[in-house]
């Protein structure tokens, strides 16, 4: 008998917003986004780096999460699967796409 795999669960939410991801209740502290803007040349790519609280029952964590994901990173149960890019003047908050899968 096969089992249907099971498919990530996934969560957008901006810096001040929370969710629930699965049994997880994800708050987005910060967001600060260093990427190379789309209209622009850059050096180097850069990187997101979102700043979350996790509550999971009684249990809280504070987590950083970055996007890419270094590559020594080890998963803690949630990870940063995109957010879009922006151009230079872009000054909206900037929404990010959470999963629950490694």
């Amino acid at each position: 008998m096969l089992l249907p795999a099971a498919s990530a669960a996934t969560l957008t939410l901006s810096a001040g917003q929370s969710g629930q991801l699965g049994d997880q209740r994800v708050t987005v502290v910060r967001v600060q986004d260093n990427r190379c803007p789309i209209n622009a040349r850059c050096i180097r790519a850069g990187e997101l780096i979102v700043k979350v609280l996790v509550g999971q029952g009684r249990a809280l964590r504070f987590l950083t999460l970055e996007l890419p994901a270094p590559q020594d990173a080890a998963w803690k149960g949630l990870r940063v699967l995109s957010a879009p890019g922006r151009a230079t003047n872009d000054r909206r908050p900037v929404p990010v796409t959470f999963s629950d899968q490694p």
